[in-house]
């Protein structure tokens, strides 16, 4: 019989999702791409033998902000989402409404509101051959370059900071510089970087070089400011088929450790991003393999007593402290 692998002795996750198109209007848009109901009780199964003792809700794609907000804080009050101890909502920053949106997600999730995320994701059209999410197929518009969506955005941005509100930060690496510049206007407002950068579908080929220089200049500008971290996770998306291949595990694991690097352990955080499957959660469908949250956990462990070579008190911090502090939990 095969060792059972280490795994991190506490874990507090911070990046998941729960989901019912099925049953609420709010999740209309991601029932329209096909997304099946992804309930809190199927996250905790997931789990398995992970000691998760606390985890943060983000939004996940939907058509009205405080609606969902309001959900996932009914499903806490109920006792179905045991670990949830802070949510993430989506508000549009760069709305005329941003202001009284926000106050509406905090009494929403009372206790529970930490921080916003609004996908600003743009790589060019939607459709094509690009990092460009479908979330931002809704609008088309660039919020980090384009001038005028641009200072929309900035107006709501800075609204975050006397609400006492942080931001996930999710967008293409050709936006990281961008988005360091106007971070770097509001050191007030708490930013973690979704996703590790979201560098894309690196292969091997010689496109990767190119891909990784503009990623590494644009994530060492977000590590050269203190109030940023970042969330290693998804990383399927860096690497397509990494949790199959040792060679493509490798890179990513190297991935991990410039990360680690330029934010320093007490600024890094690994992350589920656990909703659905393994292919969606690690991945976003770049590639077909199906880790469980427990492979994910495991490789994660691995790297860190291997390549990443953290300490025992290191490993403490991406696994749980970076997130309590972060997410104030």
């Amino acid at each position: 019989m095969a060792e059972a692998p280490k795994l991190p002795a506490v874990i507090v996750d911070p990046h998941h999702h729960f989901y019912e198109p099925s049953k609420h209007a709010f999740s209309a848009y991601l029932g329209s791409l096909g997304a099946p109901d992804w309930t809190p009780e199927e996250y905790v199964a997931a789990t398995g033998a992970l000691n998760v003792t606390k985890s943060v809700h983000v939004e996940a794609l939907p058509d009205d902000g405080v609606a969902e907000a309001a959900w996932v804080a009914s499903l806490v009050e109920a006792g179905r989402a045991p670990t949830v101890k802070a949510v993430v909502g989506k508000c549009d920053l760069a709305a005329a409404d941003a202001a009284a949106k926000l106050d509406d997600l905090k009494a929403a999730a009372p206790g529970l509101l930490r921080g916003i995320r609004y996908i600003i994701d743009y790589d060019g059209p939607f459709g094509e051959d690009n990092g460009t999410h479908v979330e931002v197929k809704r609008h088309g518009l660039d919020y980090l370059r384009d001038a005028a969506a641009a200072a929309s955005f900035e107006r709501g941005f800075a609204l975050l900071a006397d609400r006492g509100l942080s931001y996930d930060l999710q967008c293409a690496p050709a936006q990281l510089d961008a988005a360091a510049a106007l971070c770097a206007r509001h050191p007030r407002v708490a930013v973690v970087l979704d996703h590790a950068g979201k560098a894309r579908k690196l292969d091997g080929s010689a496109g990767d070089a190119a891909k990784l220089d503009v990623w590494r200049a644009g994530v060492a500008k977000l590590a050269a400011l203190p109030q940023v971290r970042v969330k290693l996770s998804m990383l399927g998306y860096l690497v397509p088929g990494w949790t199959a291949d040792a060679a493509k595990e490798a890179v990513v694991a190297g991935l991990a450790k410039e990360l680690l690097a330029l934010f320093g352990p007490r600024r890094c955080m690994f992350a589920s991003n656990w909703h659905g499957s393994g292919s969606s959660s690690n991945a976003d469908y770049c590639d077909d393999e199906q880790p469980t949250m427990t492979d994910l956990y495991a490789f994660f462990q691995k790297w860190c007593d291997g390549p990443l070579g953290l300490s025992a008190e290191d490993q403490e911090w991406v696994f749980a402290k970076t997130a309590e502090e972060f997410y104030r939990i």
